[in-house]
């Protein structure tokens, strides 16, 4: 008989990186979509469609969580515990694997389980605003996704050399490889029968054989069926539950900013999918110079910050025309997550977001009856740089 609904608190998104596997956390919406791209063939004296020739399918995730530490984006661009003091910017946004797992209804235990391999983020979306929580949203692409009835798991190996013990028998899949991923020191390999060359690997029971030395760790991510009950909730309290506007500090070159109302900071990196004759799946993806935008709506009440941005001074003439003349340098654009639960000032900084240098791009003034008036200040990065901290930057 089948259940009657799978309730959000029995699905869980799990991101598999270079540097081992996340329970993602704060996650309040996922969507996995897949699109098959087909031509419909006819051809001369049939009345009827011949049949549709069948692409390459193109693999969508899109994920937002609450903003309250750099852990997700840890994963997402793989790095490795601890995080740099130096920060780690957008570009560094990798391939990823990404695991859903549904739960039975009547056992801790999974029932289900979605893998999408070698996912490309795409496109990041950070939003702070003065009513709500602070929110990290997230766009991969890839082109194989699989559902299963059993388990996927996921190895992260730091011992042995170019031979691996994994911790189940993986189930061989309909491909004929025994593993669905697997990364050494951050590189994807591919699944050989045996005698694997370099960036290769071959499965053999339960070994899993590199011809490729490991230098740092390697992870595997294959199907298998452990016994016992694997469900476990999501539950991390070493992360604030969400970060309100109040605790999401705004500073543009230096300057604290009056009266903001909400920030939004939008990227792309503006990927390539590479693709070769003979090959039924996109190989990769090819990462350009990103693009990272955004927007400042701020309660009007002075020229200081149109000032600001225009001039890098809160004071400077007494006529201000955005996009007038040329621009010799942006200001700098910090946002400040501070822990809620501090109450001690100066409060505890969990993370910080660093743009080096925005420059305004349009603007737009709004005035409504019995509403205050708002100004919308349009900004990119003119060096494609946003840098995320753990804690305040030294």
């Amino acid at each position: 008989m089948a259940r009657l609904a799978i309730p959000s608190k029995e699905i869980q998104l799990h991101l598999v990186g270079p540097t081992g596997q996340f329970k993602a956390s704060r996650v309040q919406r996922l969507t996995l979509n897949t699109d098959i791209p087909s031509t419909t063939i006819d051809e001369l004296g049939n009345a009827s469609h011949v049949g549709d020739s069948r692409d390459t399918p193109n693999v969508t995730l899109t994920f937002s969580a609450f903003d309250v530490g750099v852990k997700t984006f840890a994963v997402l661009t793989g790095t490795a515990d601890p995080y740099p003091g130096a920060g780690v910017d957008v570009t560094e946004l990798q391939e990823i694997d990404a695991i859903i797992f549904v739960k039975s209804a009547t056992v801790t235990d999974y029932v289900k389980s979605a893998h999408a391999k070698r996912m490309q983020i795409r496109d990041f979306t950070f939003t702070y605003s003065v009513d709500g929580e602070s929110t990290e949203d997230y766009t991969a692409i890839g082109s194989e996704k699989r559902w299963f009835t059993t388990d996927v798991v996921v190895d992260r190996i730091a011992v042995g050399t170019t031979s691996f013990t994994l911790t189940q028998t993986p189930l061989v899949l309909k491909n004929g490889n025994y593993a669905l991923s697997v990364i050494l020191d951050g590189v994807y390999l591919e699944e050989v029968a045996a005698g694997p060359a370099t960036g290769e690997y071959a499965i053999s029971g339960t070994t899993l054989t590199t011809f490729d030395s490991r230098a740092s760790e390697m992870v595997a991510v294959y199907q298998a069926a452990p016994a016992g009950t694997n469900w476990a909730d999501v539950s991390d309290a070493t992360l604030p539950i969400a970060v309100r506007g109040k605790d999401a500090d705004i500073t543009i070159a230096a300057n604290a900013i009056n009266r903001v109302q909400s920030v939004t900071i939008n990227g792309t990196l503006n990927v390539q999918p590479v693709r070769e004759m003979g090959s039924r799946v996109i190989l990769g993806y090819q990462r350009q110079v990103p693009e990272v935008t955004g927007t400042i709506s701020v309660l009007d009440t002075d020229t200081e910050l149109i000032s600001l941005l225009q001039y890098g001074v809160t004071t400077s003439g007494t006529e201000y025309a955005p996009g007038e003349g040329c621009v010799v340098g942006g200001v700098t654009l910090t946002i400040e997550l501070v822990d809620p639960c501090d109450t001690t000032v100066p409060y505890t900084v969990n993370k910080t977001v660093y743009l080096d240098s925005i420059v305004v791009t349009g603007d737009s003034y709004t005035a409504n009856v019995n509403q205050n008036v708002v100004q919308t200040f349009n900004f990119k990065s003119s060096t494609a740089a946003c840098v995320l901290y753990s804690g305040a930057i030294a």
